[in-house]
C-alpha cells in the first residue's frame, strides 16, 4: 500500500537523522508503515547520514556515490516490520506500543457532534491526539500559530480539493485557514500533531477563542 500524500522531504530526512520532535517522530513512523516509497527514501537518507558519520574528518560525497545512494529508491523496498498491524486494529505498531490499546478500547472524549478525541501526553510542547470522527462530521474553520500534521489511519478526510485516505499525511501551517471534513461511509481515525496552538476562525470560532483563553 502506498500513500498519495507524504511528509515533506525535509521531515523524512530529520526522521532518518533522529532529529524530529517525539510527536512528529511517532507520526512519521506510522506513515512509513503504510508507505513503501517513503520507507525507501528514508533508507537512502540513513545511508547518507551513516556515510557522513563514518568520515567525520572529510565528508566526500562524490557525484557517483550520491547517484548510487539515490539509486536505492529504485530497489525493492523493505517489507513492513512484523507487528505493523494486529488483528483488525487500525493503529500501526509504533502507535499501539505507545498507547497500549487499540481504537476500540480507548476512552474517547466528546468534542463536537460526531467527533471524539483522545489526548496523548508526554510530548513536551507538542499537542498530540487521536481523533475519531463519523462521516459527515466537519471541523470548525481554523488556522494555526505553528504547524499541524495529520496521519489518516482509517476513513477519508477532505480538505479543500484534496482527499486524504489511509496512510496519507496532511500538513498545514499558519498560512492556511481550513475546514477539514470527513467524507465517505467509514469512521475516520487519525493521529494529529501540532506545534503551537490552533486558532478558530469565523464568527463561532472567534467566540470559542475568547472562551478558551
Amino acid at each position: 500500500m502506498s500513500a498519495q500524500y507524504h511528509p515533506d522531504p525535509e521531515t523524512l530526512a530529520e526522521y532518518a537523522m533522529g532529529a524530529l520532535a517525539p510527536g512528529m517522530e511517532l507520526l512519521v513512523s506510522g506513515h512509513l508503515t503504510f508507505c513503501p516509497s517513503c520507507r525507501s527514501r528514508t533508507t537512502s537518507y540513513e545511508v547518507l547520514g551513516g556515510a557522513a558519520l563514518g568520515d567525520a574528518t572529510q565528508l566526500d560525497v562524490s557525484a557517483p556515490s550520491l547517484e548510487t545512494t539515490l539509486a536505492m529508491l529504485d530497489e525493492p523496498v523493505p517489507p513492513v516490520p512484523s507487528g505493523a498491524t494486529a488483528g483488525h486494529s487500525v493503529f500501526p505498531a509504533a502507535l499501539r506500543s505507545f498507547v497500549h490499546q487499540d481504537e476500540e478500547s480507548i476512552n474517547w472524549t466528546f468534542r463536537l457532534p460526531g467527533m471524539y478525541e483522545h489526548e496523548l501526553s508526554g510530548f513536551g510542547t507538542e499537542a498530540v491526539s487521536l481523533l475519531k470522527a463519523k462521516p459527515g462530521a466537519k471541523m470548525l474553520s481554523h488556522t494555526h500559530d505553528g504547524e499541524e500534521a495529520t496521519l489518516i489511519l482509517s476513513g477519508q478526510m477532505q480538505d479543500g480539493s484534496r482527499v486524504y485516505r489511509k496512510g496519507d499525511v496532511a500538513q498545514a501551517d499558519h498560512d492556511q485557514d481550513h475546514t477539514p471534513e470527513i467524507i465517505g461511509d467509514e469512521m475516520c481515525i487519525c493521529l494529529i500533531v501540532m506545534s503551537g496552538k490552533m486558532r478558530f476562525t469565523g464568527y463561532l470560532g472567534r467566540a470559542l477563542n475568547v472562551l478558551m483563553r
